[in-house]
Parts: C-alpha cells; structure tokens; sequence
C-alpha cells in the first residue's frame, strides 16, 4: 500500500492589522471627545430645567390594556 500527493490548490496567507492610521484615529477621538462635551452639557441643561410632574404611566398602560 502506499499514498500519493494529489495537488488540489494553492493557499495564500494574508496578514492584515486593525490598527488605524494616526489622523484617523486623532479625528475620532476629536469626534468622541467633542460628544461627550455636548453630552454632559445637555444633562447640566436638564437638571436645571423645571419639570410639571405627570403621572404618565397610567394613561400608557390604560391605553395598552384597552381599560
């Protein structure tokens, strides 16, 4: 008995990396830093905004169980 090497194809080998380019990632961390800002700023605005309290829930739940 003995065994025969058949080529069936070739393979190759990508390498590839997930890191970014420097200008790329300075302008996403520009963009994330910059929302942050104007998320934090938004949470000052509504804490210091006057509020009517509602009682919402019982209309919502009145109208989902059709009471």
């Amino acid at each position: 008995m003995y065994t025969e090497d058949v080529h069936v194809g070739t393979w190759a080998t990508v390498k590839s990396s997930g890191a970014i380019d420097p200008v790329t990632r300075a302008a996403i961390l520009g963009r994330i830093e910059k929302l942050a800002h104007a998320v934090k700023y938004a949470r000052e605005e509504a804490n210091t905004t006057p509020v009517a309290d509602m009682q919402i829930g019982e209309t919502v739940f009145g109208y989902l169980l059709a009471q």
